[in-house]
């Protein structure tokens, strides 16, 4: 008898962490009531947070700007406006920065700074009313936990201040929201549907192209942005012109719906002017080579010193910018071989190197139009060629019969 209670005192030891376990299990598995979901939160109410309605998030995207009233606005603005109305908030949660109007030099070297702000919508989109620019908003459809993440995550960033660095590539208004959405959504994935124009460039060709009406602020990031071959980048990666962002998510999806839904225009403005100016690089480029041409046999080659002085001044302006930015690269090795000072210096002595410098600067054409993805405006080709007249014609004139 005292075997038999042995045997079952054992056995029922054995046994007790198994139906606690299953008493357990069927408790985590009866449905909580809003109230006591939100107990479990810290909240003393019955308000369903996790409802479709209780938190929306909207894509918006600015028309772009005039470059003469924000060169960062040329390829538009995108921003974040996150609404719950149970609490009656509506707030936008903007990157911005200073104007580069306003200072060049700092934007050229690198020093231009920006900050996330959360401001109401009502009052943040006062400023496109006033600047009659469109501002069209996109519906997110992400998870009901994964918005109020969000709301967290841009609270968290919201400093208010400029305080952080521009990069359009790494930090610009479009692939910083890029990056806030991806954190939010953590192991939820964005399936995006094939792009092949934008899975076949690098992100430098595609803020170029986004310039394509402003031929002076294409020349610009060519000669201060770096050649880089990132073409093999996920899509999300080069997400940094603000209608690609919401032309790409538009035909993206999460979770089997489509990820952004056009609401339509929140602010209605006028169409900005995209005339391209006639007075181009590339009309001012021929103008310098046939001017270069027509000095070429002049007795007094005024023309020669001014392209020299050019070279000269452009090249140290250059050469101190990028030694600011700390950022030598394909792009500032392609301009020091045109614009350096070292011409000028020993123009005196052209004899010796006039000629095979013409040479180097013909073949760096040949290679510069070739290269992949090694973007150069076609106006510093022909600019070149200017030069290769001023190194090239004494020798083309010892050729010459004498008179």
């Amino acid at each position: 008898m005292n075997l038999f209670r042995k045997i079952y005192g054992a056995a029922l030891l054995l046994l007790l962490p198994l139906g606690v376990s299953a008493r357990d299990s069927t408790a985590e598995e009866k449905e909580l009531t809003v109230a006591e979901r939100n107990a479990l939160q810290g909240f003393n109410d019955t308000i369903d947070r996790l409802a479709e309605d209780f938190v929306s998030v909207s894509l918006m995207i600015a028309d772009p700007t005039d470059p003469s009233e924000d060169a960062l606005g040329t390829s538009g603005h995108a921003f974040l406006r996150l609404q719950c109305p149970t609490f009656g908030l509506d707030n936008c949660f903007s990157y911005e920065g200073e104007n580069v109007n306003d200072n060049l030099y700092k934007y050229l070297s690198g020093q231009t700074k920006m900050g996330m702000f959360r401001v109401p919508t009502n009052e943040y989109l006062k400023d496109y009313y006033k600047w009659n620019r469109s501002v069209h908003e996109y519906r997110l459809n992400m998870p009901p936990e994964t918005e109020q993440r969000l709301w967290e995550i841009m609270d968290n960033h919201t400093t208010n201040k400029i305080s952080l660095r521009h990069d359009l590539n790494k930090y610009g208004c479009a692939i910083t929201v890029v990056h806030y959405v991806k954190q939010a959504l953590g192991e939820t994935p964005i399936d995006y549907a094939s792009n092949e124009e934008l899975e076949h460039m690098t992100r430098r060709e595609i803020g170029y192209r986004s310039m394509a009406n402003h031929p002076w602020l294409r020349l610009t990031s060519m000669i201060f942005t770096d050649n880089k071959s990132d073409k093999d980048l996920p899509i999300d990666e080069k997400l940094i012109i603000p209608a690609d962002l919401a032309e790409v998510w538009q035909q993206a999806t999460v979770e089997g719906k489509p990820f952004a839904v056009y609401v339509g225009d929140i602010v209605e403005g006028a169409p900005l002017d995209d005339t391209t100016p006639w007075f181009s690089p590339m009309i001012a480029a021929i103008l310098i080579l046939l001017i270069t041409i027509g000095m070429a046999f002049m007795r007094y080659p005024y023309w020669d010193w001014i392209l020299l002085g050019g070279q000269a001044i452009f090249g140290l302006v250059l050469i101190t910018l990028w030694i600011v930015m700390r950022e030598f690269g394909g792009s500032a090795y392609i301009m020091m071989m045109l614009f350096n000072p070292l011409p000028l210096v020993f123009w005196k002595w052209r004899k010796y190197w006039a000629l095979p410098y013409a040479i180097l600067i013909v073949s760096g054409v040949v290679v510069l139009a070739f290269w992949p993805h090694m973007l150069i405006d076609p106006a510093i080709l022909v600019l070149a060629l200017a030069y290769v007249v001023l190194f090239a014609k004494d020798s083309l004139k010892r050729l010459l019969p004498s008179r």
